[in-house]
């Protein structure tokens, strides 16, 4: 994207990938292919530059208040306050990537709780985000020893849940980039405010980039299963022939599988198109069916406070979900009022039960047709790979086990996460060891071009 600094030093080859995953967004540079994993690619500290919890983690977060936008922690922030005045940030920039007609999903206006001055759209806020993430990459590479000079210019790339190569999407997005590469180049730190930029500075940055859009220095989007494939086998030192990926977002559930090649050069890495699901059966949907059981549970009071707290609680969902799956508990504070729950009261829910019963059905119908392969090419195994933010929740396993014994009998499945935790995974560089599920999209993505895929 936009900067002055000169290009000179990096690898023709050199990528850097986006993954603006609807709770948190990371990015990762891979300076040159042929480099050693631990020389060559360098996970980008963007929460660093962002303030926020963790150093190469980000929260994918936009807030609109008192005529300005915030984005990141800030934003996030910003948010928690809103909730007395009914006010919603706007969390997810990737349902956009996902949803059938994207021109239409991009044209949306967002909504009043979001924008109460009906300035943007969809559109908007996206181009927005990337030109902020455009800021943070660059003050974050910065600060990132020993890299060549102009490493911030490498080609863009972002994860999505559903792509083609040089699909209408792919265009469309390369658009998107090149405005944010303006705006970006435009309104620079200003986009690292903890002040926020005024709606008045976006409305004439947004209008100046579409007239005039800059290179936005976009290569191309990386199906995320395809990502954590390439990722899990760039690291494992038990390479499998079929890799099926089970990728558990917040907003998207994505199932895949890919033939691996390791006898090719480069490998390949063929994505097994029949295999291929996304749906919405994720983290999203386990956070209402779990602040649904806590209302429940908690019991009606009035609407304007019931509306309050369920608010809160979709702000607060996802770390609430991990000390339920961490602890066997979660306990909700409100006023005078304490409600806890507990895994078994979410595992016995109606509704979680039926939700499981629906992604066993997704997980089913894919694993058939890889166990299929396998059988026709006498591979005695299929890797099973657990990524993204769900990859920790303890149900998963079991759920894909379960349903493997029927759906690919007689052939072994050897499930695990995508992380150092795995065996499989014990030479991951222990700089990023403890967030590697969930920045292996983002990994993966700068390294799939090692093992490209035919589209």
């Amino acid at each position: 994207m936009a900067d002055d600094t000169s290009g000179g030093g990096i690898s023709p080859q050199a990528r850097i990938c986006i993954d603006f995953g609807t709770a948190l967004s990371k990015a990762c540079i891979c300076l040159d292919p042929t480099l050693p994993l631990e020389v060559g690619v360098r996970p980008i500290p963007l929460g660093l530059v962002s303030e926020s919890d963790h150093p190469l983690l980000t929260p994918s977060v936009l807030f609109v208040d008192n005529g300005r936008l915030f984005f990141g922690p800030v934003a996030f922030a910003y948010a928690h306050r809103g909730v007395a005045m009914n006010r919603d940030p706007l969390l997810s920039f990737k349902s956009v990537l996902a949803a059938k007609d994207v021109n239409t999903a991009l044209a949306e206006k967002l909504p009043p709780s979001m924008d109460p001055s009906g300035t943007f759209r969809q559109r908007d806020a996206l181009v927005l985000y990337l030109a902020y993430l455009d800021q943070l990459i660059r003050e974050a590479l910065r600060r990132v020893p020993s890299l060549p000079q102009g490493a911030a210019n490498a080609k863009r790339r972002y994860t999505s849940p559903a792509w083609q190569r040089g699909g209408d999407v792919d265009k469309q997005f390369a658009i998107i980039f090149n405005e944010g590469a303006a705006v970006s180049r435009k309104l620079g730190r200003l986009l690292l405010s903890h002040e926020g930029v005024s709606i008045a500075q976006c409305k004439d940055a947004l209008e100046k980039a579409a007239l005039a859009p800059e290179d936005g220095n976009l290569d191309t989007g990386v199906f995320e299963p395809h990502a954590a494939a390439a990722a899990a086998l760039a690291y494992t030192n038990a390479p499998t022939r079929f890799v099926f990926v089970f990728d558990m977002g917040a907003g998207t559930t994505d199932v895949a599988a890919f033939d691996f090649n390791e006898d090719a050069f480069p490998p390949t890495l063929e994505e097994i198109t029949e295999a291929r699901q996304s749906c919405n059966l994720a983290g999203d949907e386990i956070d209402r069916i779990m602040v649904d059981l806590i209302m429940a549970k908690r019991g009606a009071r009035n609407h304007e406070e019931d509306m309050r707290l369920k608010r809160t609680l979709k702000l607060h969902a996802r770390a609430m979900k991990k000390v339920l799956f961490t602890e066997g508990k979660c306990t909700v504070k409100d006023g005078w009022k304490t409600t806890t729950i507990r895994v078994q009261d979410l595992t016995e829910d109606e509704q979680f039960r039926g939700f499981i019963a629906k992604l066993g059905e997704r997980i089913g119908a894919s694993l058939e047709r890889v166990a299929a392969r396998a059988r026709g090419t006498a591979t005695p195994m299929i890797d099973v790979v657990l990524a993204g933010g769900g990859s920790h929740l303890g149900f998963i396993p079991e759920l894909v086990r379960s349903v493997g014994m029927t759906a690919a009998q007689g052939v072994p499945l050897r499930i695990g996460p995508l992380s150092p935790a795995n065996v499989l995974y014990a030479n991951v560089d222990e700089y990023f060891v403890q967030v590697f599920p969930q920045i292996a999209m983002s990994v993966g993505g700068a390294l799939a071009e090692l093992m490209p895929a035919d589209a």
